[in-house]
């Protein structure tokens, strides 16, 4: 049998697939709003300084344009050096607050990104304000090591302080999924107990989550429903069989006894009771059959399909009435070993159907290779309505069942003036049906 995936497996694998994906997009986010905060601290301390210029400038005109480690100055653009003036020709890669930026930012060289601030002054001149490189210089970029220590235990710290959610998390959302699913668990092997007999009706199991009761009840109550249907159904099949056995026995020796005393030719209406009786008989040896928890295989014998439909054919005869009806048979003899009884009511049954429903026309009986074909026209109305004398509606549904039971396949084709039956012989794996229990 295929088993399945486990829900708690499930669940599980869900949640955690959830925290890995909101962890990566994390770990992607990170590193650009970290870069984000320094650009806007770069931003925000160069304007500041552009501003405190300007305020000066006002005053004094001599007032000499910034110039320390962080920025240098210089008002016109004549007076910037050549690589910053070719820089403002070309389009700036980022524009984040007052500063622009020029280059690669994204790039761990400090070459490749230079940050450019451009601030006018109150006489109509313009100031220009940028990031200075030391790495040319002799001794290169000043180091600072307790600024760089503070900021890797910054981080250390928040890496500590991620780890120290993310575990607990994942704990905490173990014992949930356990919580919750193993409640589960037990329902579902609680109902594959339901399926015995012989169950305990006070077995079933108390969890602490409402909903859990309320579908064990609802489970346990629609297993009882099913249960007393299925009862039902075995005893109406099991005494129905049984006890109409008996008053068809006393019909046929009767119906016998009066074609004895008739001397052998029974009227019309007698002769319409003996083939009532001898297919009711039939119909409940079938049920009877049908009925039995573990029915044994029917005994096969050879059988001639021609020999048969010709008795079928005499014996239903009596259906065709004054229709102007042709039989057309093209039957293959061809040696079979095959259920006579249940042949004989299954073949019996489409021939009557076949006969008791057909219109002004022909019905045609082909048989080869294992394969039986009733073709007959039909009048114009609702075939699909069930039959009260065990016509297409219960006597096929009947025979279904039957031929599902014997290994046979059914092909029903309804069509517009046409009924077709197409009965296969070939033995397939017989399909499980729910059985009855014979007393």
């Amino acid at each position: 049998m295929r088993k399945g995936l486990s829900l708690k497996w499930v669940i599980s694998g869900s949640l955690l697939l959830v925290i890995a994906v909101v962890l990566i997009i994390y770990n992607q986010l990170l590193p650009v709003y970290t870069m984000r905060g320094f650009l806007f601290t770069a931003s925000a301390m160069m304007e500041e300084e552009a501003q405190y210029f300007a305020r000066h400038y006002k005053q004094d005109p001599t007032t000499p344009p910034p110039d320390n480690y962080f920025v240098n100055s210089a008002i016109g653009k004549e007076a910037l050096p050549k690589k910053i003036r070719d820089l403002l020709d070309t389009t700036p890669s980022m524009v984040f607050g007052a500063v622009q930026f020029f280059g690669d930012m994204d790039s761990d060289d400090d070459d490749d990104g230079t940050a450019i601030l451009i601030h006018p002054l109150y006489d109509g001149k313009t100031l220009y304000m940028y990031d200075t490189n030391h790495d040319h210089e002799e001794g290169g970029e000043v180091e600072t090591p307790l600024s760089d220590a503070y900021l890797e235990h910054e981080l250390s710290m928040v890496s500590l302080i991620g780890l120290a959610v993310f575990i607990p998390a994942l704990i905490i959302i173990a014992l949930l999924v356990w919580w919750v699913v193993r409640p589960l668990g037990r329902l579902t092997q609680w109902s594959t107990t339901l399926e015995s007999a012989s169950a305990p009706a006070d077995g079933r199991p108390h969890f602490i989550f409402r909903e859990f009761n309320v579908l064990a009840d609802s489970l346990a109550h629609s297993v009882q429903q099913v249960k007393a249907a299925s009862l039902r159904e075995e005893r109406l099949l099991r005494y129905t069989s049984h006890e109409l056995r008996t008053p068809l026995a006393v019909l046929k020796a009767n119906v016998e006894l009066l074609a004895v005393q008739s001397g052998g030719e029974l009227p019309p209406p007698l002769q319409r009771i003996e083939r009532s009786v001898l297919n009711m008989q039939r119909i409940a040896e079938t049920l009877l059959w049908m009925s039995r928890e573990s029915p044994e295989a029917l005994p096969e014998e050879a059988l001639d399909m021609r020999q048969l439909l010709n008795e079928l054919i005499e014996e239903h005869r009596y259906l065709i009435g004054k229709r102007d009806i042709e039989l057309i048979l093209h039957i293959i003899d061809e040696p079979c070993r095959l259920p006579l009884t249940a042949c004989r009511i299954v073949v019996g049954n489409f021939l009557r159907n076949a006969l008791q429903y057909a219109d002004e026309g022909s019905v045609e009986i082909t048989f080869e290779q294992l394969q039986l074909r009733i073709v007959n026209r039909v009048r114009d109305t609702n075939q699909s309505e069930e039959s009260a004398d065990f016509g297409y509606g219960l006597g096929l549904e009947l025979m279904r069942q039957l031929c599902a039971k014997l290994g046979w396949h059914i092909v029903v084709e309804p069509e517009k003036n046409h009924f077709t039956v197409t009965l296969n012989f070939s033995v397939q794996e017989p399909q499980q049906l729910p059985e009855a229990t014979d007393a």
